[in-house]
């Protein structure tokens, strides 16, 4: 028999007798909470799939698009026997494809808008690539969840392996991205305990949530999720604490406690959390082994000390990790995370030299990390701590114009001050200044505006300090306090170098009864005290010694 006869004999065998329909569809009722649901029953021998996939598109009312002309010859030399009752459509032709190595897609399309639904027939999942892993995945989920289904709750099998199956379909949805989802079904091995797998399905719901607080752009959410991922961290710490899986507890519920402290509304908030995250973190470091996952602890434990203002502490927390036998196993994010860290831990304590090969190392290989613009600033310190004047302005520059959006008011502040006292070690006094007058003036930042005055007055440029210090000078409180007693160094060493000594009493004592900081008030009482003295008015100075102004 030559090859055109046996398809042809084929194809005559397989075509439905009498010319009654492959399908039959059936509508089933809705019963015990359940809705209605169309199903199809089919008792056919072989029939080539694609004229299997096309009578069922025809009697569920869909349409059926293939992917190619090819895939379209692969489905006609492929068949199938069917035989079986009541089944869902979408798992026959998924069924159907996957005889003849391809897969499914469907689109529910539109009823309301007269849209058809659509069966999209494609190449089969290939896990070598992204799409055909999440695919795959996709195929072992609605494989569990049908394993699954109330029905088959009570076969001893399903009993006893529902834990694990549930416990691989929150995996898989993790990984693709169904993170809700996947806490749900973690959730239920928690509420079923014991089990084997309870103490890494509740660390799995911990690091879902706290995803979900990265991932979220609104602070109450993010905060919510926060708070979520501390609670399910802490039901490991406390219910298994012999377990695996409690190191890693710790570092979620660590960056949970970080997260947490994000939110926070004030400075003085954020730090009181970020001190409790590194108390706690520290009394557990002793009861831990030292693993790969502590190098993660130490880190957290660094974190917590640099949002602290703590060099020195992040300092010798970075040599205790250095130490650690698994340092080496460190990655490439802890790597950044641990030259950060020893840059800002080592300016801090007082070497500058290591500081700057830290943070060259993390500038070079964190080229999109969020840390950069503080890199910069802290890099520019340690330049200047070592006289390195050029390479001091070549940072400043770099913070201040390509990473100012990346950095909160209190680093703003301090590019701002690095990038001009660099323009002033270099003698580029003017310009700076001048850019530095129209900041202050545009900006409402007294700590900067302060900055300014002190640097004009190191620079004798008495009469611009006393102009950028005015808008300050009647405020309330310790800035304005600040501001008074600048104006008046000024008018002092304004009048002992144009040797016009005689106005400065009167001008000083309008200022000075509104200083309220004490030190303050004694340095400007000593002050007018030198200047009564110059002038030969010994009483009056000795009053102003005493803190009696007149």
């Amino acid at each position: 028999m030559n090859g055109a006869l046996a398809l042809l004999l084929g194809a005559v065998l397989a075509a439905p007798q009498g010319g009654e329909p492959l399908f039959v569809r059936k509508l089933l009722p809705a019963a015990d909470g359940q809705p209605a649901r169309a199903t199809v029953s089919a008792n056919t021998r072989s029939v080539d799939c694609h004229e299997a996939l096309q009578e069922l598109g025809n009697a569920m009312g869909w349409n059926v698009l293939l992917d190619s002309r090819p895939l379209e010859n692969d489905l006609r030399i492929g068949h199938v026997d069917l035989a079986f009752t009541d089944q869902d459509p979408r798992v026959i032709g998924q069924l159907i494809a996957v005889a003849a190595g391809a897969d499914t897609v469907f689109d529910d399309g539109n009823e309301a808008r007269g849209v058809r639904p659509t069966l999209h027939v494609v190449r089969r999942p290939d896990g070598a690539t992204e799409s055909g892993r999440q695919r795959l995945r996709a195929l072992a989920a609605q494989w569990y969840r049908s394993f699954l289904t109330d029905e088959l709750q009570n076969e001893p099998l399903v009993a006893d392996e529902a834990m694990a199956v549930r416990f691989s379909l929150g995996s898989m949805l993790i990984d693709n991205g169904d993170l809700e989802s996947a806490i749900r079904y973690f959730t239920q091995v928690w509420d079923n305990r014991p089990h084997d797998s309870v103490p890494a399905a509740v660390l799995r719901v911990a690091e879902c949530h706290l995803d979900l607080a990265r991932n979220s752009r609104d602070r109450e959410r993010a905060r919510e999720q926060w708070g979520k991922a501390e609670e399910w961290a802490r039901r490991v710490l406390e219910n298994f604490p012999s377990a695996d899986e409690v190191t890693r507890a710790t570092i979620v519920l660590g960056k949970a406690l970080l997260g947490l402290a994000t939110t926070e509304a004030t400075p003085e908030a954020m730090k009181k959390r970020c001190d409790a995250c590194r108390t706690e973190l520290s009394a557990r470091v002793m009861r831990l082994l030292d693993t790969v996952e502590m190098l993660d602890v130490w880190l957290l434990i660094g974190e917590t000390q640099f949002r602290l203002g703590w060099p020195t502490r992040a300092y010798e927390t970075m040599l205790t990790l250095r130490e650690s036998p698994n340092f080496g196993d460190l990655g490439e994010q802890q790597f950044l995370d641990y030259h950060f860290l020893l840059g800002y831990g080592a300016l801090g304590s007082d070497k500058p030299e290591l500081a700057m090969q830290a943070l060259e190392w993390f500038l070079i290989n964190g080229r999109t990390d969020p840390r950069r613009g503080m890199a910069y600033v802290l890099l520019t310190k340690a330049y200047m701590a070592q006289n390195r004047h050029v390479q001091a302005r070549a940072a400043a520059v770099e913070a201040r114009d390509r990473h100012m959006a990346d950095l909160d008011e209190t680093w703003r502040r301090e590019a701002l001050k690095l990038w001009a006292r660099t323009a002033l070690a270099l003698g580029d006094k003017e310009s700076a200044f001048a850019e530095l007058e129209v900041l202050v003036h545009r900006v409402d930042d007294p700590e900067l505006t302060l900055f300014v005055v002190d640097e004009l007055l190191v620079d004798r440029q008495w009469q611009r300090a006393i102009s950028v210090a005015r808008p300050l000078v009647g405020h309330e409180g310790g800035q304005g306090d600040r501001a008074r007693f600048q104006t008046i160094k000024a008018l002092y060493e304004q009048a002992v170098a144009q040797k016009n000594l005689a106005e400065f009493p009167a001008a000083a004592v309008a200022l000075a009864p509104k200083i309220l900081d004490p030190k303050l008030r004694a340095a400007t009482a000593e002050l007018l005290g030198d200047a009564w003295t110059q002038l030969g008015k010994l009483e009056y100075a000795a009053d102003a010694y005493r803190g009696i102004l007149r």
